[in-house]
């Protein structure tokens, strides 16, 4: 009988790497003038911290989670389903999986280790600011 493993050794991204990637995205979202709802999940999807700054719609809570929840699982940014495939994920994963785009995976040496969605300005500044919390982590994974 061959030895399976019964445990893996996994990096994941903690809470302190979750702020790292907060504060740069809020900081982003401020410059551009446009209020997001920031997220940042686990590699399992589990959220790991939150913000929204002032002026942010309400309702994008739940879109900015969905999107780094989608990211973290697809190990790709999120929105790029093809359409014919994005309307059924979301209603089979109660929401969970979301084809918008605005989510980035946080990926170091081919593993996910978590993921940033930012939702409620356009995609295009949903993007740039999680684009910025991804940077911001990453850059502070490599100087470690």
């Amino acid at each position: 009988m061959s030895q399976v493993p019964l445990t893996q050794d996994r990096r994941q991204l903690t809470y302190a790497g979750a702020v790292v990637a907060i504060e740069a995205a809020v900081v982003k979202s401020r410059e551009l003038g446009a209020p997001e709802c920031i997220a940042v999940v686990d590699a399992g999807g589990n959220l790991l911290a939150y913000a929204r700054v002032e002026g942010a719609a309400v309702l994008a809570l739940k879109p900015s989670i969905a999107k780094a929840q989608t990211s973290a699982a697809l190990g790709a940014p999120s929105g790029g389903i093809p359409f014919e495939f994005g309307i059924n994920l979301t209603t089979a994963s109660d929401g969970g999986i979301t084809n918008l785009g605005g989510g980035l995976p946080i990926i170091v040496d081919g593993q996910v280790l978590g993921a940033i969605g930012v939702g409620s300005g356009t995609t295009e500044q949903d993007i740039a600011v999680a684009t910025a919390g991804q940077a911001a982590i990453l850059a502070a994974l490599r100087s470690a």
